[in-house]
Formats: structure tokens, sequence, C-alpha cells
């Protein structure tokens, strides 16, 4: 039980703390990678995307190596 509750605190934290990143960087920013290259957004966006990744990916990468 007092697991759960810290863990939904620290992943609250961590929304907030990225919403309030995310205001203040609104400058454009282009991402290159490799030859190709992406339309100007906000610093605050691209930010997001890399933590939505991320918490997506996590669970993924954990299932496939727990397996091995």
């Amino acid at each position: 039980m007092l697991f759960n509750l810290l863990s939904s605190l620290v992943i609250a934290l961590w929304v907030v703390l990225m919403s309030v990143m995310s205001i203040q960087n609104v400058a454009d920013v282009t991402l290159h990678f490799l030859s190709f290259e992406s339309i100007k957004i906000p610093v605050g966006v691209v930010m997001s995307l890399s933590l939505a990744v991320g918490i997506i990916a996590q669970p993924l990468l954990i299932s496939v190596l727990s397996r091995k």
C-alpha cells in the first residue's frame, strides 16, 4: 500500500515538473537525425514525447529482458 502511494507521488511530481518545464521552454527547435530533419517544434513538446517514449519503452524492455 505504501509503495503504491509513494510511486504515485513520484509520478505525479514528475508530471508536474515536466509540465512546468514545457511551459517555460517554448523556443522552437529542429531535430536532426542522419539525413532527416523535423519541422520546428517547441522544446517542451520534444521533452514530453521523449518522456512518453521512455515510459512506454521501459516496461516493454523489462518484459523482453526478463524472459531470457
